[in-house]
């Protein structure tokens, strides 16, 4: 089954006060191997979303079969400067089951009615 998980976050002042330069070096270091290290498991898609709302100023939409690969991902950007030093603070989560019922109307309902 596939899972979409919706993280909203916030920038903090101190990464708005870093150069373009700067937050694209950090981003390279820091943030793209964990990205690679994940892809073949996550669809992660980034969105900017300051422009249309205040907080979150960001977020990020997940597709993923594998939740276990998703709590990992987690945990190790949760570890990187960004989080841990403040550059920026998760807002919110929220995960659904893609076709949530249409699993459970085929995987319950259907074996009720064939009893």
């Amino acid at each position: 089954m596939k899972y979409g998980i919706f993280i909203g976050y916030t920038f903090t002042p101190a990464w708005l006060a870093k150069s373009w330069e700067e937050r694209e070096r950090f981003q390279q270091e820091h943030l793209a191997p964990i990205f690679e290290k994940y892809a073949d498991r996550l669809s992660v898609q980034q969105y900017d979303a300051e422009a249309f709302s205040a907080s979150p100023t960001d977020f990020a939409f997940i597709e993923t079969e594998d939740l276990r690969a998703y709590y990992f991902f987690i945990e190790e950007l949760r570890d990187t400067a960004l989080f841990a030093e403040g550059l920026a603070r998760i807002d919110v989560i929220h995960v659904g089951l893609a076709d949530g019922y249409r699993h459970f109307a085929k995987e319950v309902l259907d074996a009720d009615d064939s009893r």
